[in-house]
């Protein structure tokens, strides 16, 4: 499967939405000759197989008449979409968004049963890895635990999640290994910028129940993507229509959810069950 930086997709797109708003036809792109474009560049940039350089990205303001805020996007998204980017240890499925998560300032994140994988330790990643039968089970490990380090980095992003209870629950059934995946939940909590609230059964039925999603925020280029994995597949929805529906849930289930004090308590509770 071939791999594409996932800017490269946002810039063409937003290429693709600029021209056709502007009503100016590929061709006439190509055949710029401030551009010097090749004839089917302009299809090429669209579809994130070609990327452009500043000079361009200020020639396709004008020929699109876009504004000073619109140009300074673009011109982030181009700068993006250039950076050589290590191929990571993940399924293919899961490549774009763990390359958006490091372009994150926010992530927020809820699922009923699954510890998201940037605080997940060693022993629970294996255990749960194993079980999907990859070859290359250490490195993706290795990948997993140095995401989740750099939470600990300057520039970290934000983290905001939401765990249901059954989550501090299906853990690995080795007791050590789960009983240290829980005190890791609880230290990762107490960054600064890592915020947990667990949803406890007592809550009932929510919108939201048995589906888990994460919301990557980036803030140069500003851009929303809600993600969504299954088994052999993934969505990445992008069109606010669908992504401020996603956001709005969450903020619905971050508010119905113990506060972070709470949610400590609950999670050092079940430690003890544990041991």
């Amino acid at each position: 499967m071939a791999y594409v930086n996932p800017l490269r997709v946002e810039l063409g797109q937003r290429v693709r939405l600029f021209r056709e708003r502007a009503r100016v036809l590929q061709s006439a792109v190509d055949a710029d000759p401030e551009l010097e474009w090749y004839e089917g560049k302009t299809s090429k940039v669209e579809t994130g197989t070609r990327t452009v350089g500043a000079a361009e990205v200020r020639r396709l303001a004008v020929l699109f008449k876009l504004s000073d805020n619109e140009m300074a996007d673009l011109l982030a998204l181009a700068k993006g979409a250039r950076k050589r980017t290590r191929v990571p240890h993940v399924a293919d499925f899961a490549r774009n968004y763990v390359l958006l998560e490091q372009e994150a300032t926010q992530i927020d994140y809820h699922d009923e049963v699954l510890i998201p994988a940037v605080l997940q330790t060693e022993g629970y990643a294996r255990d749960l890895l194993a079980r999907t039968g990859v070859a290359d089970l250490d490195e993706r490990i290795d990948e997993r635990l140095t995401r989740g380090r750099l939470l600990a980095e300057p520039g970290a992003p934000v983290l905001r999640a939401v765990l249901g209870e059954a989550a501090l629950h299906r853990l690995p059934v080795d007791h050590a290994v789960a009983a240290e995946q829980l005190r890791h939940l609880d230290s990762m909590g107490q960054l600064p910028n890592v915020h947990l609230r667990v949803l406890p059964f007592a809550a009932g039925l929510h919108e939201l129940v048995g589906t888990g999603f994460t919301i990557l925020r980036l803030a140069t280029p500003a851009i929303t993507r809600v993600y969504l994995e299954g088994a052999t597949a993934a969505t990445y929805l992008h069109e606010p229509a669908e992504t401020d529906v996603y956001v709005s849930w969450f903020e619905r289930l971050w508010a119905i959810a113990a506060d972070e004090d709470s949610s400590a308590t609950i999670l050092r509770r079940r430690i003890l069950q544990v041991g």
